[in-house]
């Protein structure tokens, strides 16, 4: 299970740089990829205003957006705690989230994961480890999550065709300056990890 925590978090690295390009640029494929909420939006844009095609990206965002979740309930029922603390991390602040998401589960057992999908003080990972360390069965589990995703994701792609023309301006005005954006995220990357690699190599030189 550390080897699909991994791959998980290569995976979003590797996307993130591409974001801003793939949402001004082809928003259908940012969709697919990611299940990205702004690029379902666009989608339905496109769909109202140019006739696009919508039902295949909605229902491969869907997927997408749940794609990883199973990751995180599965470390939940491996590790247990331990698994919160990987995920969350072990700072305080980090333990502050951690015991709102414990909280959350608690409260609303699997309406939690519906929960995850309106905007929250709690990263949804923290809330699907926390379900898994509860022992919510896997399939009730994964009946929710589909269900709650492809409700939301339907929501995003119907704003999309109601903002219709205005929000397709929106979209290609932003293509052009889409392919900077990514490039200054890619550096941002490039120089956090720079700083992170520098601290520990200090530190680690240190008597």
């Amino acid at each position: 299970m550390g080897v699909g925590l991994a791959v998980v978090t290569v995976y979003g690295v590797l996307v993130l740089p591409l974001r801003p390009w793939l949402l001004g640029q082809a928003p259908h494929v940012l969709a697919v990829v990611t299940g990205s909420r702004p690029a379902l939006i666009a989608v339905g844009a496109l769909a109202a205003a140019e006739s696009q095609p919508w039902l295949w990206p909605l229902a491969a965002a869907i997927l997408s957006i749940v794609k990883f979740h199973w990751v995180f309930w599965w470390a939940g029922r491996l590790w247990g705690e331990a698994a919160l603390v990987r995920v969350g991390g072990d700072s305080p602040r980090a333990r502050r989230r951690i015991a709102r998401a414990e909280a959350v589960v608690r409260r609303y057992q699997l309406l939690a994961i519906v929960l995850t999908y309106v905007p929250l003080p709690v990263p949804r990972e923290i809330v699907h480890v926390a379900l898994g360390t509860a022992g919510v069965p896997f399939r009730r589990f994964l009946l929710v999550d589909l269900l709650a995703a492809a409700a939301t994701q339907t929501v995003f792609l119907l704003l999309g065709m109601w903002l219709g023309e205005s929000a397709v301006a929106v979209v290609r005005e932003y293509a052009i300056y889409a392919g900077w954006i990514g490039l200054a995220v890619l550096v941002a990357m490039i120089v956090a990890g720079a700083r992170s690699w520098w601290a520990k190599r200090r530190v680690s030189r240190r008597p």
